[in-house]
């Protein structure tokens, strides 16, 4: 039983929930006939009864109350001319009675949903313009697959370890397709909300997170046609190196913290390499007095072919390299990580990370693996810019690719020379 201080303080709580709800109700509520009916005072009753039921007789009270409610406010729209009048208000006030009812067990909670249910009654007119006139079909389209992938596909899917090994797992690759199908999306939506402002650069950054060699030829038709945008079209396809880096690095931490931690120094510096470069470019053309232009991206946030293209890549070089790290040893992944490299970095990275999650290599044998991976994709990226028709953009993008790859390897070696020295220091003391 609680104590009078407390039981006021509840219904303090219920009261504010209801005021909070009611005045938004209030203000967006325009038709004379929702006038007294739906107001601040209902909304504030309609808490406090849901407060004051749970507090005397419990959840079957409760439901008693919000049943009550409910009738009443069918009544109430039913004598109206229009049947379909105030269905969100309807069912915000029967949300009003639960969260009275919910403040006298789980007060913060109780709150924080009211707060939530009345910033999303009051984003009517932002999110009915965000769902007719800024979301695209194709948009929808793919959120909505993304959604049933999330909610409907993974639930089902069995945990069983096949293979060599147990190298493949139908869910843990399913998660896997997801989270890249998350990214991309990611991408897409921000490239969307600020790339017509800051122009190329800001767009092949954020593209790169979709695909940093799609956004090189992306670019380089844009170089191509106005080769006045050249420098910012070269900028943002160098920065575009620098978003797929921090995918990769995400999925290395997402599968295994230990290959990220080993995995960090080649990232970093190839990835500080090409930011550098790429914020150069951009200054230079800055200073040209060059308007950054749009990059146009595809209303496709992602494809389905695309997602199903690399679930296949994925298994085949996983279980590839599980069967060839049987029988060869871990010689046999670096030559098949570094080929699955050259058609996709993330492929080659989850079938890393997976395989030294799984124990079958050490993290430490993964640097090698990793930094040949990187190495085959940069030069098939190096050898789609220097395709390029504008001299100006295959110049420095291929400057900023060599300067990657550079990196690349000199934080590898310094990595390994760093770890052999502790490793010496580590046997000298334990000595």
């Amino acid at each position: 039983m609680e104590t009078d201080p407390e039981a006021f303080y509840v219904l303090i709580e219920a009261l504010g929930i209801g005021l909070l709800i009611g005045i938004e109700r209030e203000r967006s509520t325009h038709k004379p006939s929702e006038g007294a009916s739906t107001g601040v005072r209902t909304f504030a009753l309609a808490s406090l009864i849901g407060a004051i039921s749970m507090m005397t007789g419990g959840v079957p009270l409760l439901m008693v109350a919000v049943a009550t409610v409910a009738i009443i406010r069918i009544v109430s729209v039913a004598q109206q001319s229009d049947p379909n009048i105030g269905l969100t208000t309807s069912l915000a006030l029967v949300s009003v009675v639960l969260l009275g009812g919910f403040a006298t067990e789980k007060t913060m909670l109780a709150a924080g949903a009211a707060v939530v249910i009345a910033s999303l009654l009051a984003a009517r007119e932002m999110l009915q313009g965000f769902s007719r006139s800024i979301l695209t079909a194709a948009e929808l389209r793919d959120g909505l697959i993304l959604g049933v992938s999330i909610l409907v596909i993974l639930p089902i899917l069995p945990s069983l370890e096949i293979g060599p090994g147990g190298a493949l797992n139908p869910r843990n690759l399913f998660i896997i397709v997801v989270v890249i199908m998350l990214i991309g999306a990611a991408g897409h939506i921000a490239t969307r909300v600020i790339g017509a402002r800051l122009g190329l650069p800001i767009s092949g950054f954020l593209s790169g997170f979709v695909s940093s060699t799609s956004t090189i030829v992306a670019l380089g038709q844009r170089a191509t046609e106005k080769p006045e945008d050249a420098r910012s079209a070269a900028a943002g396809a160098t920065l575009s190196s620098v978003s797929s880096l921090i995918q990769i690095g995400i999925i290395l931490l997402a599968l295994s913290p230990a290959m990220f931690t080993m995995g960090l120094p080649l990232l970093f510096g190839a990835a500080g390499a090409a930011a550098l470069h790429g914020a150069a470019i951009f200054f230079l053309a800055l200073r040209r007095k060059v308007e950054p232009a749009v990059l146009e991206l595809p209303s496709q946030v992602f494809s389905i072919k695309a997602a199903a293209g690399f679930a296949l890549i994925v298994a085949v070089v996983m279980l590839t390299s599980a069967t060839l790290n049987d029988v060869f040893g871990n010689t046999a992944v670096l030559a098949t990580v570094a080929l699955a490299g050259l058609v996709s970095t993330n492929s080659a990275t989850v079938a890393l990370a997976s395989l030294v999650a799984a124990g079958q290599i050490s993290a430490v044998d993964g640097a090698l693996p990793l930094a040949a991976a990187l190495s085959a994709n940069t030069i098939a990226r190096l050898l789609i810019a220097w395709r390029g028709k504008n001299v100006t953009f295959r110049r420095i993008v291929a400057f900023g690719l060599v300067l990657q790859l550079a990196a690349l390897w000199l934080s590898w070696w310094l990595a390994a020379l760093l770890r052999s020295w502790f490793a010496d220091w580590s046997a000298i003391i334990s000595q």
